[in-house]
Order: C-alpha cells, then structure tokens, then sequence
C-alpha cells in the first residue's frame, strides 16, 4: 500500500486540504495497522512543510469539550487543583500521540521506501488544532507556551522547531502557507 493510500482531505479546514491521515479507523487506509501497530496513541494527520524540512504533525482537538468533561470528571477538586492538573493531562497526552506518530513513521520507513523519501532528517512541527470556537486566548497562550516546552524537552530545539496551537478557523491560511497539498 503506497503512502498516498493514507491521503486525505482535512476536514477541520472544509476538505478542502489533503494530508496523510494517520489514525484512521478504516482498517485499509489506518497507518498504524500499516506499520504493524494496534491502535497506539498517534495524531491525526502528518503533511510535510513547503520547503521539505520538516514534518508537520496536526492534532485536532475540542478543548471546550475536553476542559468541560474535564471539569465534571475533577469536580471534588478546587479550581486550581483542576487546572494543573489539566495541563498535565494534556500535554501528556499530546507529548504520547507525537511519539506515537514517530513511531508509526519509523516503522514504516524501515519497509517503504516512499515513506523513506517522505520523511525529512529529523525535523518536527507540531500543529494542536482547537475546533472549539469560544477558546480562551489566555488559555491557549498559556497552554501553547507550556506544551512548546513540554514537547521540546526531550528533543533538542533543531529537531522540534515549531509548536503552535491554532483555531481551526485559521489552519487553512497555515497549510496554503507552510504545508505541501498531496494530490
């Protein structure tokens, strides 16, 4: 099965944008069971960067949804309890979807020799796309500052050299801009 096999159009941005989807849960086209994996942690999307130096990771995610559930789950907790440990949960669980989707590539890289081609040496971006509409500002200045350091962390500044947290309403603008379209 060649990579463009996993091609498709982004739906956050109206279909309108193709990249490679990784966590698809249609057995043919899921590129983890490609790759030999269960059903691991991984984003949804990876595309490559205009110029070839980067792979672009891109999660979507409702964090209106999330902090709501979030909230009713910790109710016994105070606020500040709550929002800690929010944070933590979510950069956890993106900091395990990157690595996951690291994985994915890597495995495939080993057997394929176009996702081989794909993959750039060793340069990441990691794209966290709010779908919510009413996202508050501070918190996602907030969480974007924390989740770039948390990410970065364990790799060196060179190899993860963007983290942004963007609308949904604003990612078609970014992909035009800084992502190759897959045809």
């Amino acid at each position: 099965m060649p990579l463009s096999s996993f091609a498709e159009p982004i739906q956050s941005v109206g279909g309108s944008f193709k990249a490679y989807r990784m966590d698809s849960t249609i057995r043919d086209s899921d590129m983890r069971r490609a790759a030999g994996l269960g059903t691991c942690e991984c984003c949804d999307y990876v595309a490559i960067s205009k110029k070839k130096e980067s792979l672009v990771f891109i999660e979507e995610t409702d964090l209106e949804s999330t902090i709501t559930d979030f909230k009713q789950k910790y109710a016994y907790l105070n606020a500040a309890d709550q929002v800690e440990l929010l944070y933590a949960e979510v950069l956890k669980e993106h900091r395990l979807k990157l690595y996951g989707s690291m994985l994915v590539l890597c495995r495939l890289s080993n057997s394929r020799d176009d996702v081989k081609a794909f993959l750039p040496n060793n340069a990441f971006q990691f794209w966290l796309v709010i779908t919510s509409e009413s996202s508050d500002s501070i918190v996602l200045d907030y969480l974007t500052d924390r989740l770039r350091g948390f990410l970065k962390s364990p790799l060196t500044r060179e190899m993860m050299n963007v983290v942004d947290i963007i609308p949904s309403t604003k990612l078609a603008e970014k992909l035009s801009a800084q992502a190759m379209q897959i045809d």
